[in-house]
């Protein structure tokens, strides 16, 4: 897979955790994302795309102070690959880990990993 298959999915995954209008959202994660893919989180999946923006909307929604970023370069490994992020939140920052395995260029599933940032 290409170098810049991976550069634009780490730049559109990171717009569309930020977006707050659901159209624009769901047009950029369509490109990234495949229809049914799976999200993991230590205590949930999601299932399928809708569900995994209605998740984002919900994050933005609750929390005003919300924002994901990227903390360095996406980092690919065959059809897999790593990005480190932080999450900004109302009770403090985050780390992220996300872990994305890509099927015909899509991502079709995506492990999240998260833990309270160490200051």
């Amino acid at each position: 897979m290409s170098t810049v298959l991976f550069e634009e999915l780490q730049e559109i995954h990171v717009t569309g955790w930020n977006e707050r209008d659901r159209e624009k959202r769901d047009t950029l994660l369509r490109k990234i994302y495949a229809e049914d893919i799976k999200m993991y989180d230590a205590g949930f999946i999601v299932d399928g795309i809708n569900a995994v923006s209605d998740f984002i909307g919900k994050l933005i929604t609750e929390d005003p102070k919300y924002h994901f970023s990227a903390a360095k370069k996406i980092e690919p490994l065959q059809n897999s690959a790593r990005l480190f992020g932080h999450i900004q939140t109302s009770g403090g920052l985050l780390n992220s880990t996300d872990f994305f395995i890509l099927e015909e260029g899509k991502v079709k599933h995506l492990y999240a990993f998260i833990e309270p940032a160490v200051n």
